[in-house]
């Protein structure tokens, strides 16, 4: 399945090689360019309006910072990751795919202050195994990027459990769209590098092609649990992709808004708005590019973002698909 071999490669923002080259290879019938920022730049071709579409390949992890004399590694966090979420976690380093785990103090040797407050990346380290130094240079070297366990599973009901869906499944969506034709205008997509860390990769691609509009095909915090209050849920599983009106970093196009949902209705295909201001996207620096380029976003609900297990609706990312679709189709020829 396109989607579980799409989250299961790895990819931290900076080092993409490996989620790239996978991307790539998906593709026929299209000219491809691998720039100097790491993005893929796909053109389908065609004529009329250009329509870029734009997902990031990157996702979050953790990048090697030290190692100690004990054979512990230290390492920062790439992108933005609670540190309360890597604790006992199991990751894969490198190029090799070496194995370790990330660990701390035992509880029982911490303070009662240490054992209140949260647990910060400069008091956890990883073992790799290594008796010391020189054993863990042996398979580790400063700048080594590590990624959270590949895994995919669907389960409860119409459910997919992965690493790595922020922004997987928009490079899913991406690369199903482009196995189609679209009379009428100029596709050309994007596949962005090094999102999670300050959205670089996609104001070279926007320049580059300077397209007449832009969608960003995100996914975006699902805030649809306990203790969220339900007037409070920025976004809802099941009830279809999210309409972003602003964030903290872009105020989407409104005619251009407007367009998408309204293939949307007329279809029958479920949709809502993202409740809040917050988050940021490619979005934020593609609409600023060239003399200023309208842009949407697309976004697919997601629990748990920027950990070692998202979870997606089924139903949701089947939607999201369809949407982009149909608004190819019918919508984008006549803009």
């Amino acid at each position: 399945m396109l989607l579980k071999d799409l989250c299961e490669r790895s990819g931290v923002s900076g080092d993409e090689k490996e989620i790239r080259d996978f991307i790539k290879s998906q593709i026929s019938g299209c000219a491809c360019l691998e720039d100097t920022m790491g993005n893929l730049l796909v053109s389908k071709g065609g004529k009329g309006k250009r329509i870029l579409l734009a997902a990031h390949m990157d996702e979050v992890g953790l990048m090697i910072s030290g190692i100690e004399d004990n054979g512990f590694l230290r390492f920062k966090t790439v992108g933005g990751i609670n540190s309360d979420v890597l604790l006992g976690k199991k990751v894969y380093i490198g190029k090799d795919k070496v194995s370790g785990i990330i660990g701390v103090c035992a509880v029982h040797l911490q303070s009662k202050a240490q054992r209140e407050e949260t647990i910060k990346e400069e008091n956890m380290y990883i073992d790799i195994g290594a008796l010391d130094r020189e054993e863990a240079e042996k398979v580790v070297m400063l700048g080594d990027t590590a990624v959270f366990p590949p895994h995919y599973e669907e389960f409860g009901d119409g459910l997919i459990d992965a690493k790595a869906i922020d922004d997987r499944a928009g490079c899913a969506v991406i690369l199903r769209l482009l196995k189609n034709t679209y009379p009428g205008i100029e596709l050309v997509c994007a596949f962005t590098a090094q999102e999670e860390v300050g959205t670089r990769g996609a104001q070279a691609a926007a320049e580059y092609f300077r397209p007449d509009y832009a969608v960003v095909v995100e996914s975006t915090f699902c805030s649809d649990i306990f203790p969220t209050e339900p007037h409070l849920h920025v976004t809802t599983l099941g009830k279809g992709p999210a309409v972003t009106f602003m964030d903290r970093v872009a105020t989407p196009d409104r005619a251009l808004i407007s367009s998408i949902t309204l293939a949307a209705k007329e279809n029958d295909i479920p949709w809502q708005q993202k409740r809040t201001a917050g988050g940021g996207t490619d979005a934020g620096v593609i609409m600023r590019a060239v003399e200023g380029i309208p842009t949407a976003i697309l976004a697919l609900p997601c629990r748990n973002l920027h950990s070692p297990s998202l979870v997606i609706a089924k139903d949701d990312y089947e939607s999201l698909y369809r949407l982009l679709d149909v608004w190819l189709r019918t919508v984008a020829p006549s803009l």
